[in-house]
Order: structure tokens, then C-alpha cells, then sequence
């Protein structure tokens, strides 16, 4: 870890990722660019918030999944508490719902953990000047196209509008999966898997999680042990 540094001269960032080597190679190449300076990297929210009592720097590249507090809900907090502070996600998954919550929470940025480096070096000026930048991967990089794939779209999912990925939560919650062991499962978020499971509700009309394993169970999604 690095330990916070403030400069004057450059724009500061700080890098949080779980991942020491991404995070390593992300911090090279934030300091190639004109003007940009990493002062510090943490590998969760807890972490992050912490230091911001201390500093706060101009820009926050961060994970959305980190341990402890993802990045989702740190932001939101981040936001509230020091709005000018600029944050862009770079993560290896995208949700459909993530659009609602960069929107709702003015995130600055969103960009998918597979773009070159040249990607970043771009929009880094980009950010700072204040354009909003949301870089969402192609649909054959989504995560959730091998589980498309296995699963033909069937009546029940026309007649509810459910998505596959609704159709698998829904499956886990007839397994007795909380929305925390879903989160670690499927390598959401917590909000994400608040946001799908809201939207299950809503689509099927259940009014209790006995509702949704009937559901399951009457269309087949779900096979009582």
C-alpha cells in the first residue's frame, strides 16, 4: 500500500482494487498520463473511506466488488459526502443495472476491466473536465451470456418479463441463498442483488419470499428436493 501523499501539482487518484496486481498495473499507467498522480491504493471501502477523513483526492478509480463494503455503497457514501470528488468503476462485470445507479448517484465514469490502457489514458483528461464517460462491454462480454445461452427464453419468461439472470436469483432464493451468499455466488454486488430481487417482487407480484418458491416450483424453475 501506499501511504497518501498530497500534491499540488497533479490530479490525484486513488486506485481501490482488491487485487494487487491489477491494482500495480493500474497505478503505472494513471502515472504515464500528463498530470495524474496515484497518492494511494486500498483493497476495500472500509479502507478507502478512511483515508478520505484525511485527504481527498481529485479522482477515485474503484472495484465494484471489494470485500467489507463494495464498491456500490461506498460510492453512494463518497458522493454524499465529498461531491466533487470524481469516480469512475472499472470492473470485470456489468449489470444492466448499474446504468440506473451511475445516473442516480452522478458517477462520473464506468469502464470494463478488459479495455486497453490506451481506453484510460483517454478518458482520464476526459473525466476531469467534467464528460461522463460510460464505456459498457459488448454484449459477448457480458457475464451473462453462457447463461443465455444454456437457457432458451420459455413462456414463463415472456409472460413475466423475467431475464435469465432474474430466472438464476430466483432459483437461488428457492435454494435458500441470502442476498449475501447470491452477492458472493454470482460476484454481484449487494445493490445489485437488492435491485434484482426488488424487481422479481414486482414482475411475479409476490408479496413474501413463499410467493417466489411457488413460483419456482409451478414453472419449473425450482425442483423441491
Amino acid at each position: 500500500m501506499l501511504n497518501p501523499i498530497p500534491s499540488t501539482e497533479n490530479f490525484s487518484v486513488i486506485i481501490a482494487d482488491d487485487h494487487d496486481l491489477f491494482a500495480d498495473g493500474l497505478e503505472r499507467i494513471v502515472n504515464h498520463v500528463k498530470g495524474f498522480e496515484v497518492i494511494a491504493k486500498v483493497a476495500d471501502g472500509h479502507h478507502l473511506l478512511h483515508i478520505l477523513n484525511r485527504i481527498q483526492p481529485d479522482l477515485i478509480l474503484m472495484d465494484i466488488n471489494m470485500p467489507f463494503l463494495d464498491g456500490l455503497e461506498t460510492a453512494q457514501i463518497i458522493k454524499k459526502k465529498f461531491s466533487k470528488t470524481k469516480i469512475v468503476f472499472i470492473s470485470m462485470h456489468f449489470e444492466s443495472t448499474y446504468k440506473t445507479f451511475l445516473k442516480e448517484n452522478n458517477i462520473d465514469g464506468f469502464l470494463i476491466k478488459t479495455a486497453k490502457a490506451t481506453e484510460l489514458e483517454e478518458i482520464l483528461p476526459q473525466i476531469m473536465s467534467g464528460t461522463k464517460v460510460f464505456k459498457a462491454p459488448s454484449p459477448t462480454q457480458k457475464k451473462d451470456k453462457a447463461f443465455t445461452e444454456k437457457l432458451p427464453e420459455t413462456d414463463f419468461m415472456k409472460l413475466y418479463k423475467i431475464t435469465p439472470t432474474e430466472i438464476e436469483i430466483i432459483q437461488l432464493i428457492a435454494e435458500g441463498y441470502s442476498n449475501k451468499l447470491i452477492a458472493d455466488k454470482r460476484s454481484l454486488s449487494h445493490y445489485t442483488v437488492e435491485t434484482h430481487r426488488k424487481n422479481i417482487f414486482r414482475k411475479l407480484d409476490a408479496k413474501n419470499m413463499a410467493d417466489v418458491v411457488a413460483f419456482a416450483v409451478i414453472h419449473g424453475i425450482y425442483k423441491k428436493p
